[in-house]
């Protein structure tokens, strides 16, 4: 064995033959770092209704938004009405993300999501898909628990009520209160129409044992009003509702002095024994059946000008508001009858004529209360004084009472009060606290934090609180996302990289060349050995700070997500091969208008030393936050989440556009990624500073306001900062046409060829233009009613030339349709266009091709835009938008040409003529060959897979919507070469099918398995070092799912039928062999020597 291990081939053998397993990839391994993060979905107002379940088990949580952008009525909560949540979105978001509209079932000792149902009816936002008064009309829903019966139910702004199951969230029933729209009959004989109006918030208030009233918004030509209607969990009372309006016009309060767009609400409904014997006459009060009092008043926006959310909270007055009794008497048939009496009271107090919040409106004993609109809490100022103004109608008297700042958000349990200082948060960061339970051992409590983390505590009584669980709400409102690669740390940690250029020029020397030959050599004779048998044994594959060396690192599979929430102010990196979790966060000035998160280039083509290696795999990213005159701006590792320099950068105006920028060598500040600021009046700002910017920067900036696309030059001043020229301008007139979505090519993307090869050996050229932009256009609802009315003659020549093309219709390049194929096309009608593709050069501003589609009818153009995911690949254009006349989502597809080559153009002794040089000044406008699919589920994202070397195969990836889907489609079946006839030989050898409309859904391209990621609004994708594999990411929605493909299959992997034993055998096989044959020569050498 001596004799053995000391000869060279028997070291070697070991040496390259025990290393080789840790290098290879089995296909089996697919879906080991697969992982779904299912969050609540509650959005940016977090959880603002928590109860427990039936079972005791389990935690029901939503959300609500107590100030809407619509100005729309907040929920009120008073003593006997339970915090009942309102939620608030516009109609495309509750279709596509739903957050908001989500109730969801937690466990309650470990936080895990059991289920989630979009509580958000179909009829409410039927009613939202339009605006009013320049605002997005807004979809909300009120939830009420009832664990006697083991239930909740939700009521939305279209009056549909629904019951629940609370333990499994399966829906019981469903009811919707009366008709849409209800005519009525006035005294002048003249009838109208009163509906439900979608701005309105519902709410949910108890009125005894299984009785129920609802507060919806009701419109009428006299404005709009809130009811009050009745229900149990078998449903609504019918015909029995109370109208603000005719209780305050019975109280002679008709808001002369008012604000005009003032709204008769219901401020709360109560059951106050004491505070109805000391406003109303005995004989009410001793009337059978159970007594009610409803509260209200005139509610309009904050134009004080003071308090927080100043123009947005909903205030009133004391003279504004007035009482009503209601008594209730159950029949016996399990009915209601609901009488209101007419002995209606107005507040006539004028003592204190200051607004008041009317959230805050609430009954203490004989006395009505409300919060005061200019000591409104504000959460950026935590010293700011509450004061609470009560009045007692009875004794006509009133009172100030200052609110502690720790009193204002808490749970109380029996004699014990819970605030923030318990569980050592600060006021300001707590948005909501709810009690969960309440018992004579422990208390158990709900806290969401501002910044979007949701905690539950449990708190033993004389014992300090324990966190049993937290979670991270931001992931649910994900604004952009970028890949980092965790294996390019292991370089940066060995120091290369740190300074790119001095580095290649080091490595140019021939020092340096004769000490890289060396290395490889004795690895080579080495095999690796001693390195990778301390990286097997010795590394920790979970250790962010050993990151690099395990197979995952080396096959570049493990990558940090790095997730920007806009909304929630903060930057979270989750660790791919930790199945997401969060490895570290960074948090935002909460103040700024928008953040973003640089990184890479402006272009798809690399700027490192023209190798296209370097700043893909760079960990360092630039965050920016932007103020109303400076921009903050934190130079992070990606990686770590450390932050590696930070500054404030003052402006002159806005930002208009930035330009990311990647420096090398000493970057400004220690930080190599940058950006080019653009501001409105032309001037360019540097963040960090400016580093190896050459004035050939071409830029551009839009404006979906003005409908303007000018492209610009950027020249470098003296002093670091810089200036932009317009070099084109496009505009689109924001009267006809609005922006709906820009999208631009992938960055980092490699095009493996430049050409595609034709079924009879002829080439088609692809136009590779890396400044391209795409930019979506709809027709707006003014101009289609002006075309409608006075038959534009702008859209009758388009009409007619439609119908001329349609006579004459060019074939495309690379098919060819036979006379007799060409009579079987289909003949589109003659339509207005209502949605256009425009494709615009961003360096010369020019339109390099325009197409349209008619997508909706002309009385059905919606106000709110349409969403239309696009995304660019190579020289493909695919795009998504819902079309409104067939009923069904359908697919553009766009690809760009330079040309064509015969196939004997290319030969041994002549080549075509062939421009070397690319100018978007100068060059010709691309040939466009466009197809038109259809899918039978809505489209909420599009992404496209994206490979190391580009050789794999390019897929399209979709994201499903409420469908909860990611869908894998073969490029070659959105191919526009497609032919409407049978394929011909030479289209059979490119793998060209016949043109079918509808693309059909296979099990197997379900990329997403049995997970239901739903609403996901971002698809990402990058390349991991092995050419057959690509990893994607979806997010946007309430979830996140992350998998790894292979679109072209695991070609470079090993198979799942690959024998490891037979591979073992065989290796000791050859080694007993070598081992017999080496004791068979020193036996044979030494009989020969004795001989």
């Amino acid at each position: 064995m001596r004799i053995l291990l000391t000869s060279v081939p028997a070291w070697l053998l070991v040496t390259w033959t025990i290393p080789a397993p840790s290098l290879s990839l089995f296909q089996d391994e697919a879906g080991q770092h697969d992982f779904t993060l299912i969050t609540a979905g509650h959005g940016i107002h977090g959880s603002t209704f928590a109860a427990i379940s039936s079972d005791q088990q389990s935690i029901l949580t939503s959300s609500c938004n107590p100030a809407s952008s619509t100005g729309a009525p907040v929920q009120v909560a008073t003593k006997a009405l339970q915090p009942a949540t309102t939620a608030a979105m516009t109609a495309w978001q509750v279709l596509q993300r739903g957050n908001d509209c989500f109730v969801t079932s937690r466990h309650l000792k470990s936080g895990r999501v059991q289920w989630r149902r979009n509580v958000c009816s179909r009829a409410s936002l039927k009613t939202s898909n339009s605006k009013k008064n320049g605002q997005e009309k807004t979809i909300r829903h009120a939830v009420y628990s009832f664990p006697e019966k083991e239930a909740f139910l939700t009521l939305d702004q279209a009056g549909t009520l629904r019951v629940w199951n609370d333990m499994n969230g399966d829906l019981i029933s469903e009811t919707i209160f009366g008709e849409a729209t209800v005519e009525v009959e006035q005294e002048d004989g003249e009838s109208f129409r009163k509906f439900l109006s979608d701005r309105g918030v519902p709410r949910i208030v108890p009125l005894g044992t299984e009785l129920l009233g609802g507060i919806l918004t009701e419109q009428d030509p006299h404005g709009e009003e809130e009811i009050l209607v009745f229900f149990t969990t078998k449903g609504f009372q019918e015909k029995k509702k109370i109208g603000a309006r005719e209780i305050l016009d019975k109280a002679n309060n008709k808001r002369k002095d008012t604000h005009e767009n003032a709204v008769p609400s219901i401020l709360g409904v109560v059951s106050e024994d004491s505070f109805l014997d000391s406003l109303f006459s005995q004989d009410e009060s001793k009337e059978k059946g159970e007594r009610f009092l409803v509260v209200v008043g005139w509610t309009h926006k904050d134009h004080t000008g003071a308090g927080a959310g100043a123009g947005t909270s909903l205030t009133t007055f004391w003279k504004e508001m007035a009482l009503v009794p209601i008594v209730v008497h159950k029949q016996n048939d399990d009915t209601y009858e609901i009488e209101m009496k007419n002995q209606v009271r107005a507040l006539n107090q004028h003592g204190y004529k200051d607004a008041l919040l009317a959230s805050s409106v609430k009954i203490e004993g004989d006395k009505i209360c409300a919060r005061t609109v200019n000591h409104v809490h504000d959460p950026s100022h935590v010293e700011s004084n509450l004061q609470e103004v009560c009045f007692s109608p009875a004794k006509k008297s009133e009172e100030i009472v200052p609110i502690a700042t720790k009193d204002s958000t808490c749970v109380k349990c029996k004699t014990m009060t819970v605030t923030p200082d318990s569980v050592h948060l600060r006021h300001d960061a707590i948005q909501s606290m709810h009690l969960l339970q309440c018992t004579d051992f422990f208390v158990t409590f709900l806290v969401s934090t501002r910044d979007g983390v949701t905690q539950v505590f449990e708190m033993k009584w004389g014992q300090e609180p324990t966190m049993l669980w937290e979670q991270e709400e931001g992931l649910a409102d994900a604004s952009s996302a970028i890949f980092l690669d965790k294996g390019a740390a292991v370089e940066i940690e060995k120091g290369k990289f740190a300074n790119e250029e001095e580095d290649f020029l080091k490595s140019l020397t021939f020092t340096s060349r004769m000490s890289s030959q060396w290395t490889s050599i004795s690895s080579f004779f080495m095999g690796g050995f001693v390195e990778r048998v301390m990286d097997l044994f010795m590394t920790d594959d979970n250790d962010i700070n050993h990151i690099g060396s395990s197979k995952s690192d080396i096959f570049g599979l493990n990558k940090v997500a790095v997730i920007l929430s806009s909304n929630f102010h903060k930057v979270i990196g989750l660790d791919t091969s930790l199945k997401g979790s969060i490895i570290w966060k960074i948090n935002l000035n909460p103040l700024a208008v928008w953040h973003k998160v640089i990184h890479g280039t402006a272009t798809s083509r690399s700027s490192a030393l023209g190798q296209g290696k370097h700043h893909p795999h760079s960990p360092e990213i630039l965050i920016l936050s932007y103020t109303e005159d400076q921009v903050e701006w934190k130079c992070v590792d990606g990686l770590r989440g450390d932050v590696i320099a930070q500054s404030t950068s003052d402006l002159t105006s806005a930002i208009v556009q930035i330009v990311p920028i990647y420096g090398h060598g000493h970057a400004h500040a220690g930080c190599k990624q940058s950006a080019a600021l653009i501001l409105s009046n032309g001037t360019v700002v540097f963040v960090p500073g400016a580093q190896n910017v050459e004035n050939n920067l071409f830029t551009h900036v839009i404006s979906k306001d003005t409908g303007i696309f000018r492209s610009m030059k950027v020249h470098v001043n003296a002093d670091g900062n810089g200036s932009a020229d317009v070099v084109g301008e496009t505009v689109f007139n924001p009267k006809m046409e609005r922006i709906v979505n820009v999208a631009y090519p992938q960055r980092n993307e490699v095009i493996q060829s430049p050409f595609t090869i034709l079924g009879d050996d002829s080439l088609v050229l692809r136009y590779l233009n890396p400044h391209l932009c795409v930019i979506i256009t709809e027709a707006t609802v003014e101009y289609m009613e002006e075309v409608e009315m006075n038959s534009n003659e702008v859209f009758e020549a388009l009409n007619s030339l439609d119908s001329d093309r349609s006579k004459t219709k060019k074939k495309p390049v690379g098919v060819t349709v036979s006379s007799e194929e060409s009579s079987k096309l289909p003949k589109q009608a003659s339509t207005i266009p209502t949605l256009f593709v425009n494709i615009v050069d961003t360096v010369s501003g020019q339109v390099l091709h325009r197409t349209s589609h008619s997508h909706a009818s002309l009385g059905a153009v919606s106000s709110v835009p349409s969403h239309v995911p696009v995304v660019i690949s190579e020289n493909w254009i695919v795009y998504a938008f819902a079309n409104q006349k067939s009923r069904r989502t359908e697919i553009g597809v766009l690809t760009l040409h330079e040309g064509m080559i015969d196939k004997h153009g290319i030969t041994a002794f002549s080549t075509p003529e062939q421009q070397l040089t690319f100018s978007s000044f100068a060059s010709q406008k691309p040939i466009v060959l466009a197809k038109t699919y259809a899918v039978n589920y809505p489209v909420s994202a599009i992404g496209v897979t994206n490979t190391k070397a580009g050789i794999s195969s390019k897929n399209v990836l979709l994201a499903t919507g409420v469908d909860g889907k990611i869908v894998n489609i073969d490029r070659r079946l959105l191919d526009p070469r497609r032919p409407f006839g049978e394929p011909k030989t030479n289209e059979k050898k490119e793998g060209l099918l016949q043109y079918a409309p509808l693309l059909p859904l296979s099990p197997l391209s379900v990329q997403s398995y049995s997970n239901h990621v739903e609403s996901a609004s971002i698809l990402i994708s990058t390349a991991a070092n092995l050419e057959s594999q690509t990893l994607i990411m979806a997010l946007g929605g309430p979830d996140i799912f992350f998998t790894r493909l292979a679109p072209s299959s695991g070609f470079d992997s090993l198979p799942d039928s690959f024998n490891k034993l037979a591979i073992v055998i065989v290796m000791i096989g050859l080694y007993m062999v070598l081992r017999t044959l080496k004791k068979m020569s020193e036996k044979k050498f030494v009989t020969l020597f004795w001989s």
